[in-house]
């Protein structure tokens, strides 16, 4: 397993594992519920990762959060669930 995981720092200073393909952006940060988003301040996209069941935080999808005058949207993608990575109880998406 740990050949093919990576771990990597949190903003926090907590170290989280990751698959070898994950890429950090410029904010990388643990929240409750065995989550960690990863915040790309460039772009406004943020990666969601949920930790399976060996401990390593696995993608799950992206929010891109958009200001269009006072208002605020958000649209969400979740991952495909061909994976057996984990289950997703709700795949949901927002195209607004």
């Amino acid at each position: 397993m740990s050949k093919d995981t990576q771990i990597v720092e949190t903003v926090s200073g907590t170290w989280l594992r990751f698959p070898n393909n994950f890429k950090k952006f410029q904010c990388l940060v643990e929240l409750p519920d065995q989550l960690s988003l990863n915040i790309n301040t460039k772009s406004g996209c943020v990666h969601v990762h949920k930790k399976d069941c060996d401990e390593v935080f696995q993608y799950v999808g992206e929010l891109y959060i958009t200001a269009n005058g006072n208002q605020l949207q958000c649209t969400v993608q979740a991952a495909p669930a061909n994976e057996e990575v984990m289950k997703t109880p709700g795949k949901q998406s927002d195209a607004s």
